[in-house]
């Protein structure tokens, strides 16, 4: 928002028209009769003025005044004049009434004393500066606007609120200044309706001067390259199931039933938490079936005798796996002025910053002990549970300060033509730096007011003021939102790898030969066939969790580019 307007939703110089005051013509005075009164404290020094009186007011800059004042007598405390308020007022003769008009305000900076001729030579400033620095953040805040990121500048901690204010309005086509009267304001460069005309006559004979701004200052392309790099959380789960070869199904007759007519050895549910673990698997629960403790099972009725409740006929079980992988978003995205590249090529500067989010969720990410999958995760294209420690916001609010601070250097870079013209300070009345002003002698121009300059001669009795126009020049009337673009797509896609397959070796039926690499449960029957091997198989269940491949777990990187157009005002500008 630039002054309760937002930036980019019409072209900037277009509010003008919007406008029904008609600009006041000027007319070159047949003769004046003028006065300087300054005041410094709460004296009157207008008659110890000496010399000449010159102020300059410059967009964006603080206002400074010279003055020299004649000292009549000696036991003037000069030294304690530092600081003091300083006023000056421009007096002249309208009908046979003095009107007057104050043309500075502000603070005595440094006195200089000149012992010889009795004169003291006064600089002052209206202490733009210092009045911003000794504001409060929110304050600034509210004054300049703009937006501001902590990635795209430093830190606030220590630092100048002048720079702080500065930061913020170099993301505005906008200056901040103190007026006269001594507020603190903010001014769009936009042209508006003008305030006055300068017509044929109007202005001092010789005095024009235009300044065409240089090509290679004219930047009309930005490109900027913007890294955010944060932690995306995965969690996989790989399944294991198994069940006897003896049985058929998990009822009591189809189970149990089945298998205690040819016994075997059979794994725990320890067994399978170790097995889990071993395989680097966090257990994530399941369901097993398990051999009944003693009693009278199955058709016909036989007793059973078993005081181990955890030996499993069948299971099916989740081992999840957490890493950690690395994303990088990269945004490249141009700023430009088509029709400014088309008219004189391109004249491009580069910036970026780099983002990278450290939450400290990702520090024990990979090392906690976890059942469950998180609340805040969700299941992406892979099947993992994911968290992304993404700051939307944040990336966000650093991606628009780069787009708007890239639109305000066009833009900026594109009204350095200088126009400037001088007549007499009667004739300067009522024009401040937020105005707008028309010449229409010897050239025809309209621009905002970049400069005033006062020159108010005490001894050869002319006051003459200098004033300068800012032409925006560059075509282009198509302008996009400095809106971040969408985020990439980050993920890395690919399958995902299975489990190997889970087998079964069990000695004493038919298998002779033990495979130690087969993922599985190898044991023993109970009563083997005649000429099964002596040594037995060792009694163990073996799982093996898949590799995760590489673009899955290394850091992933995916780009997204975008351009935006600025449209630049033409002000009106014939040589």
């Amino acid at each position: 928002m630039l002054n309760g307007l937002p930036l980019n939703s019409a072209a900037l110089n277009a509010l003008w028209q919007l406008s029904i005051t008609p600009p006041e013509p000027v007319a070159a005075p047949t003769s004046l009769v003028w006065a300087c009164r300054v005041r410094l404290g709460v004296e009157n020094v207008s008659a110890q003025l000496t010399g000449k009186v010159r102020i300059e007011r410059e967009e964006g800059a603080a206002a400074i005044a010279e003055l020299s004042l004649y000292l009549p007598e000696a036991g003037v405390d000069v030294v304690g004049w530092t600081g003091r308020p300083l006023e000056i007022y421009f007096q002249h003769l309208v009908d046979g009434v003095w009107v007057e008009e104050r043309r500075f305000s502000g603070w005595l900076e440094q006195p200089t004393y000149d012992p010889r001729n009795r004169i003291v030579a006064c600089e002052a400033t209206d202490r733009l500066q210092d009045l911003v620095e000794a504001m409060e953040i929110d304050a600034i805040d509210l004054l300049a606007g703009g937006v501001w990121s902590e990635d795209v500048f430093e830190a606030l901690d220590g630092r100048s609120r002048w720079d702080y204010a500065m930061e913020r309005m170099g993301t505005l086509p906008a200056s901040l200044d103190r007026s006269v009267a001594g507020a603190l304001r903010v001014t769009p460069w936009a042209r508006k309706a003008p305030i006055k005309v300068f017509g044929p006559g109007t202005t001092i004979d010789q005095s024009l001067s235009v300044e065409i701004a240089k090509l290679s200052d004219r930047v009309n392309r930005v490109e900027l390259s913007i890294d955010y790099r944060y932690s995306r959380l995965r969690q996989r789960s790989y399944s294991y199931s198994w069940q006897h070869p003896d049985i058929e199904g998990w009822s009591e007759s189809q189970g149990f039933c089945l298998w205690r007519h040819n016994t075997t050895e059979l794994p725990t549910i320890d067994m399978i938490t170790d097995a889990l673990s071993s395989a680097g698997l966090h257990s994530m629960g399941g369901s097993f079936l398990t051999v009944p403790l003693s009693g009278v099972y199955c058709d016909p009725p036989q007793g059973w005798t078993n005081q181990f409740d955890n030996l499993v006929l069948a299971f099916g079980v989740a081992g999840g796996v957490r890493w950690v992988q690395p994303i990088t978003e990269k945004y490249v995205l141009t700023v430009e002025a088509p029709p400014s590249i088309a008219q004189a090529g391109e004249v491009i500067r580069r910036d970026g910053t780099a983002v990278e989010s450290e939450l400290d969720r990702a520090d024990n990410w990979e090392s906690e002990d976890f059942s469950t999958t998180e609340p805040d995760a969700v299941i992406d294209e892979l099947g993992d549970a994911v968290i992304n420690l993404r700051e939307p916001e944040r990336l966000s609010l650093a991606i628009r300060c780069q787009l708007a601070t890239s639109a305000a250097s066009i833009l900026s870079a594109h009204r350095g033509t200088r126009v400037g013209f001088q007549v007499p300070t009667s004739m300067a009345l009522g024009i401040d730096l937020v105005h707008t002003v028309r010449l229409e002698d010897r050239c025809t121009a309209e621009g905002k007011t970049w400069s005033i300059i006062d020159e108010l001669d005490i001894d050869n009795q002319t006051a003459i003021s200098t004033l300068t126009l800012a032409i925006s020049r560059g075509g282009g009337e198509a302008a996009d939102p400095l809106l971040p673009p969408a985020p990439p797509a980050t993920n890395p896609g690919g399958p995902v790898p299975a489990p190997p397959f889970f087998s079964t070796q069990l000695r004493g039926r038919g298998l002779m030969t033990y495979d130690d690499e087969r993922e599985g449960f190898a044991g023993n029957y109970d009563e083997v066939d005649a000429g099964t091997p002596v040594d037995p198989f060792p009694r163990r269940l073996q799982m093996t969790a898949p590799d995760i491949p590489a673009e899955q777990r290394d850091e992933y990187t995916a780009e997204k580019t975008a351009t935006y157009r600025v449209a630049i005002p033409d002000d009106p500008l014939v040589l």
